[in-house]
């Protein structure tokens, strides 16, 4: 039987482990965050070029960049492989911070113009 534990060369220590679908993980480590899935199931269902950016670890697919991650996060909530309402909500919610035309109610501001004025 293979090892589906997270590999902590790719992650570091493991600070949080949950599984959002059988045989899939949401994965957040010292180094790393991300998804880990299935080797298999990435190819049945992902674009190559996602499959591309996964770190092998054996059997799995390791998604640890935020790109990645969100694209085969989405692809696991559209074909409704992932159902979890909390995974869903924290999808939602870094999209919406993505999202440039949200009014987030605070302003940006370039900070070499905010010490030049404190100097004044």
């Amino acid at each position: 039987m293979p090892d589906s534990r997270p590999n902590p060369n790719i992650w570091g220590n493991i600070i949080t482990c949950g599984e959002i679908a059988i045989g899939i993980y949401e994965i957040v480590g010292e180094h790393k965050k991300g998804l880990m899935m299935p080797k298999k199931m990435a190819e049945e269902i992902l674009p190559q070029t996602v499959i591309d950016m996964a770190q092998k670890d054996g059997e799995n697919l390791c998604f640890t960049d935020e790109f990645s991650s969100s694209i085969v996060a989405d692809e696991l909530i559209e074909q409704g492989i992932v159902t979890d309402p909390e995974f869903i909500a924290r999808q939602e919610a870094l999209k919406q911070l993505d999202d440039a035309g949200l009014d987030t109610g605070f302003e940006t501001f370039n900070e070499i113009d905010f010490e030049l004025e404190i100097e004044r």
